[in-house]
């Protein structure tokens, strides 16, 4: 029998802060048509929780669910 804990949505914003954090000062993500942000910014709007925010939360999800199931493409 398997027990599930649910993850809270601080949870899940702690996970992502921690994973932005780790990431290159340097560098600049594209999120669409929001524009480019560096690292700080990316670390701002998910504090803030505003639309750009909310998005990198999803996208830093679905490679964790990926991640955890192994659904990579091969090179």
């Amino acid at each position: 029998m398997s027990i599930q804990k649910r993850i809270s949505d601080e949870d899940v914003r702690k996970l992502v802060l921690a994973r932005l954090r780790s990431f290159p000062s340097g560098r600049r993500i594209s999120i669409g048509s929001e524009g480019q942000f560096n690292k700080e910014e990316l670390i701002d709007r998910v504090k803030k929780d505003d639309r750009v925010g909310k998005k990198i939360i999803q996208v830093q999800l679905t490679f964790l669910r990926a991640l955890k199931n192994q659904r990579f493409i091969e090179e």
